[in-house]
C-alpha cells in the first residue's frame, strides 16, 4: 500500500513559455482512488506523467517541487522500480506496443524484470481474464479494434501487480458495456487489493458514482478537490458544462433548486430514479417508451436494416425520401487470420446527415468507415457510391483518388497522430490544400477560418505533437475540414474532448447540412447531434434508426440521461432534452 504526495510541483515542457503544470498540491491516500476532472489541455496526463516519471525522463522539461509515491520520488527510482511500484495505462494504447501477440504483449514486463516462465504463465492468464480477453491470448494485437487494444494495455499494466494505477482516459475507446466492466475491475482492485488508483477521463457520471475524491485541473492548477459530492455541487454552481450530466437533473420537470439540493447532488442512476420517485418505471411494452414510439417491436435490436431513418422532430432536415450519398452493398472484409470484420454488411448515408455508427469493440464499426474510405479492399460486395479523398487516410492508406464528379472524403482515424506530419499546425491544417495545388492566398485563408472554427488559432505556430491527445484531435478535425470535402469520416472524433468542445464539434458538423459518419461510443453525443444510428454487432447493421427509435429500445447502450429518466419522461435522450424540458438546470 502506497500514498501518493503531491506539493507545489510545477512542470514546464522544453520551449515553452507557460507551465505545463503550475503549483499542483495533492495526496492521495493508499487503496483510494483520485479522479483528474478537467478540460482539455488542462495538464491531466502532464500531472499522470509526472507522477509515472515519464516527464522530464521522456518528454524533457524542468519539474519542481515534490513528487513521491510510497516516499519515494519516481524520478528518481530506477526503471525496475518504476515498474515495480507504478501500472500506467496512457491515452494512445498503440504507443505501449511491443509484441504481436496479446500474450506476448502483456508478458513484456515480467520477462524484463526476470520472473520464471511458469509464474509469468499464470499472472499473464490472470491479467487477460481481468479484462475479458482470455479467449484473445495468441491474436495478433495489430487485429484488434482499439478498444480491445485498450484493454490490453490495462491488462499489460496490471500483469505485475503494482500498488499504485495511472490512467489516462482508459475508457475513451471502449463500448458501454465494456466500460462497466473496466469500472468493476478497477473498483475491485482498489477495494480487495488496496491498489492506489489515480485516473484522467472525459466519460465522468459513472466514475462520480464511486471514487473517493476528484480534482478538477484549470490551465496546469487545481481549481477545487475534494469528495465527488462536494466537487460536483461546485461545478453545478461554478461550471454547469463541467458538472456530472446526473448533478444536473431535478427530481421533476421545473422543479427550483435548492441549497440542500447543490449540496447533495445525485450521483448514480438509481439516487435520480429513487428521488423521482415511482413516475420512473420502465414502460410496459407497447406503451411510449423514451423514443416517444408506440408499438416498437421489442427485437428489433437483432432486426436487418439497411438505410438509417431520418431524424423526427425539431433537428429533422430535408425531403422525407432519403437521398443516399454512399453506401455498402452486402459488404464482407475479411482481415488476416481469417476474423471477418464486416460481414455481408449492406449500409447507407444520408446526404446532409449525420449518422453515428454504434455497437461493441469489435463490431465493425472502424471497418465499416475504412471501407467507405477505400482504405481497405472487400472480399465481397461493393461501395456504392463514387469516391476521393481530399487527404492521406493513415500511413500506408492512399485511398482512391478523386475523379470528376467524385464524392471527396476526408478520414479521421482512431489515432489522430496518423495523420499529423507537419512542423507546425499552420502547415498541418494547409497541407490538403497544398497537395491540391491551391493557390498561397486561398490556403492561408482556409487555414485562418479552420484554425477559427475549432478554436486552435493561438496553436498555429506549434509543433502539432506538443499538443495534448485532444487538442491533437482538434487540429486534425480542422484540417480535414480545410479542404471542404462532401464527406466526413469520424472514428472517435470525441476521444480526449471536453464537453464545451464536443459541443463545439456537434454543432459543427450539424451546420451547413455537413454529412458525416461518426463512429463512437459516446452515447450522449450521438443522442444530441446525429440523425441517424447504425447499430452493428459482428459486421453487420444489426438495428438502423433514429437516436430516439434506438435508444428508446437499448439498455447499456443508451445515454445516462435516457437511462436515469427512463419511464418519467419520454423522449428525453441527453442533457440538452432534460433542459429544454425542465428536467435539468
Amino acid at each position: 500500500m502506497l500514498d501518493v504526495v503531491v506539493e507545489d510541483l510545477t512542470f514546464i515542457y522544453p520551449g515553452a513559455v507557460v507551465p505545463a503544470l503550475n503549483g499542483v498540491s495533492l495526496k492521495v491516500p493508499p487503496g483510494s482512488a483520485l479522479l483528474l476532472h478537467g478540460e482539455t489541455g488542462s495538464g491531466k496526463s502532464t500531472l499522470l506523467g509526472c507522477l509515472s516519471g515519464a516527464c522530464p525522463a521522456f518528454s524533457g522539461g524542468t519539474i519542481t517541487g515534490r513528487v513521491e509515491i510510497g516516499g519515494r520520488s519516481p524520478q528518481a527510482m530506477t526503471p525496475a522500480e518504476r515498474v515495480r511500484r507504478i501500472g500506467v495505462v496512457y491515452q494512445d494504447p498503440e504507443a505501449q506496443q511491443v509484441h504481436s501477440t496479446v500474450a506476448r504483449e502483456v508478458a513484456f514486463t515480467l520477462e524484463n524484470l526476470g520472473v520464471p516462465p511458469r509464474e509469468m504463465e499464470w499472472r499473464v492468464a490472470e491479467a487477460l481474464a481481468m479484462v475479458g480477453l482470455s479467449d484473445r491470448a495468441e491474436d495478433a494485437v495489430a487485429s484488434l479494434s482499439g478498444g480491445l487494444r485498450q484493454r490490453v494495455a490495462l491488462a499489460a499494466a496490471l500483469v505485475h501487480q503494482p500498488a499504485v494505477l495511472l490512467l489516462d482516459e482508459p475508457a475513451s475507446q471502449i463500448d458501454p458495456v465494456a466500460a462497466e466492466e473496466l469500472w468493476d475491475v478497477l473498483r475491485r482492485l482498489r477495494d480487495d487489493f488496496s491498489i492506489t488508483l489515480i485516473l484522467s477521463e472525459h466519460r465522468i457520471d459513472r466514475l462520480y458514482g464511486w471514487v473517493d475524491q476528484v480534482a478538477v485541473m484549470e490551465a496546469g492548477r487545481v481549481a477545487a478537490t475534494g469528495s465527488p459530492r462536494e466537487v460536483a455541487a461546485w461545478l453545478c454552481r461554478t461550471s454547469p458544462a463541467q458538472a456530472p450530466v446526473l448533478a444536473r437533473l431535478r427530481s421533476r420537470p421545473g422543479a427550483p433548486d435548492h441549497p440542500e439540493e447543490d449540496m447533495a447532488p445525485a450521483l448514480t442512476v438509481r439516487e435520480v430514479r429513487q428521488r423521482i420517485g415511482p413516475a420512473a418505471g420502465t414502460p410496459p411494452p407497447g406503451s411510449d417508451g423514451p423514443g416517444g414510439q408506440s408499438g416498437a417491436p421489442p427485437n428489433r435490436l437483432i432486426a436487418p436494416a439497411t438505410a438509417p431513418s431520418v431524424r423526427s422532430g425539431p433537428l429533422a432536415r430535408g425531403p422525407a425520401t432519403p437521398d443516399i450519398l454512399v453506401g455498402l452493398d452486402r459488404a464482407t472484409v475479411v482481415y488476416s487470420g481469417g476474423v471477418r470484420a464486416l460481414d455481408e454488411c449492406t449500409a447507407a448515408l444520408v446526404r446532409g446527415r449525420v449518422t453515428a455508427i454504434i455497437g461493441p469493440n469489435g463490431a465493425g464499426k472502424s471497418t465499416l468507415l475504412r471501407a467507405l474510405a477505400g482504405a481497405v479492399p472487400l472480399s465481397g460486395g461493393r461501395v456504392t457510391g463514387a469516391r476521393g479523398h481530399v487527404g492521406p487516410v493513415g500511413p500506408g492508406e492512399p485511398g482512391v483518388p478523386a475523379g470528376p464528379g467524385a464524392v471527396r472524403i476526408a478520414f479521421l482515424p482512431q489515432n489522430p497522430n496518423d495523420l499529423l506530419s507537419q512542423e507546425t499546425v499552420a502547415e498541418e491544417l494547409g497541407l490538403a490544400l497544398r497537395l491540391q495545388g491551391v493557390d498561397r492566398r486561398r490556403v492561408e485563408q482556409a487555414v485562418a477560418q479552420a484554425a477559427e472554427a475549432f478554436g486552435i488559432t493561438e496553436w498555429l505556430g506549434r509543433h502539432p505533437r506538443d499538443l495534448s491527445g485532444g487538442e491533437r484531435t482538434r487540429v486534425a478535425l480542422a484540417a480535414l475540414s480545410a479542404a471542404a470535402p462532401d464527406l466526413f469520416l469520424l472514428d472517435e472524433p470525441t476521444r480526449g474532448l471536453d464537453p464545451l468542445q464536443k459541443q463545439s464539434l456537434g454543432r459543427w458538423l450539424r451546420a451547413s447540412g455537413r454529412t458525416a459518419a461518426v463512429a463512437t461510443h459516446d452515447l450522449d453525443f450521438v443522442a444530441e447531434f446525429a440523425d441517424a444510428i447504425l447499430f452493428l454487432d459482428r459486421g453487420r447493421v444489426a438495428l438502423a434508426g433514429t437516436p430516439a427509435e434506438v435508444f428508446g429500445q437499448a439498455l447499456w447502450f443508451a445515454p445516462v440521461v435516457a437511462r436515469a429518466l427512463r419511464g418519467a419522461a419520454p423522449g428525453v435522450l441527453c442533457l440538452a432534452d432534460a433542459v429544454a424540458a425542465g428536467w435539468a438546470r
